[in-house]
């Protein structure tokens, strides 16, 4: 099997199977830009490889939030919008406010400076007051609201939406004086502000929501799919954002981006050329075409780089050999 890439992005071909346990040939293809402080962009020939597994942002996988988003899936609807960054410092402000938007994806997470949670009034704990923030803050899902308490094994307590948080414990007293969130999502009510994950980084597959789209794993599975997957795997599993970061209908290479408060000057906002890959195949002596959309954009405010990625799940013969050649151009 040939791959030709007459593009300058970089891909990835690879077999896989489907729910149903067909064969397919996925290929992903992968665009990275740089920009400039003032907004030029510029192809980057020298960009990221399709990324075939989670890359983590602390050092254990299984304790830490995603800071890079596997590629390797044969299907994703809509287009995640990952960003990566830190929440700059306002002058006179006591917190920073960082925005995203793309599209119909509109999201603001505000940063506070350190505090600790201190007894409320009528009882649990609250943040108390933040210091002054003075540097850039990470936006990180360790430093929202979530956790997990495993003090009783056998009865885990977490934030299902984010594991790897600050606030859950089954004795919110051992909480007072311990690191409070210091993320939140201004725009919710007073009142959820406190209690809701707030951040821009993709989520694990075992969080929510994505966990709920993967499907039943019960008996009837076992006796009649197994090692299948369920009959009622949605393809939003594969989606690695919370719900306002995705777009159900896919965005263009050309949907303005901007972001407010992750970078030193305060506003980045950029417009990618209208540039998409096309593919096609030969199988059999046969020439096809693939449809394809833009599923993943991946924002590096610190970078100021940009990744698109687009994929194809060709249906592959019983042997791959059989495919004469899948073209990118």
């Amino acid at each position: 099997m040939n791959v030709t890439n007459r593009t300058d992005g970089k891909h990835l071909a690879l077999p896989m199977k489907d729910r149903d346990g067909k064969q397919r040939l996925v290929v992903i293809v992968k665009y990275t830009y740089r920009t400039t402080p003032r907004g030029a962009v510029e192809r980057d020939d020298d960009g990221s490889e399709p990324h075939p597994v989670d890359v983590p942002n602390g050092e254990d996988p299984a304790t830490s939030s995603i800071k890079i988003p596997s590629d390797v899936f044969d299907h994703k609807p809509g287009t995640d919008v990952v960003l990566v960054g830190d929440a700059h410092p306002r002058p006179g402000s006591p917190y920073a406010d960082v925005s995203l938007r793309m599209g119909p994806i509109a999201k603001t997470v505000r940063a506070h400076g350190l505090r600790v949670w201190q007894r409320g009034l009528l009882g649990g704990v609250v943040p108390g007051p933040a210091m002054p923030l003075r540097a850039p803050l990470p936006i990180l899902y360790e430093l929202a609201w979530g956790g997990l308490d495993n003090s009783v094994p056998e009865k885990p307590l977490g934030e299902p939406r984010n594991y790897v948080g600050r606030g859950v414990a089954r004795d919110a007293s051992k909480l007072v004086g311990q690191p409070a969130a210091q993320l939140e999502l201004p725009n919710k009510p007073i009142g959820e502000r406190g209690n809701v994950p707030a951040s821009f980084g993709a989520i694990h597959r075992h969080w929510q929501p994505r966990v709920s789209f993967g499907g039943t794993y019960d008996k009837q599975w076992t006796e009649t799919r197994m090692p299948l997957l369920p009959i009622d795997f949605d393809h939003r599993f594969n989606v690695c954002v919370p719900h306002d970061q995705w777009s159900p209908a896919p965005l263009t290479p050309s949907e303005p981006i901007e972001v407010v408060g992750a970078t030193e000057d305060g506003l980045w906002r950029v417009q990618l050329p209208n540039d998409e890959p096309r593919f096609s195949s030969i199988i059999a002596g046969e020439r096809r075409t693939h449809a394809t959309h833009l599923d993943t954009v991946f924002i590096d405010a610190r970078e100021r780089r940009i990744e698109l990625t687009w994929r194809v799940s060709i249906p592959a013969p019983s042997k791959l050999e059989l495919i004469d050649e899948v073209r990118i151009a």
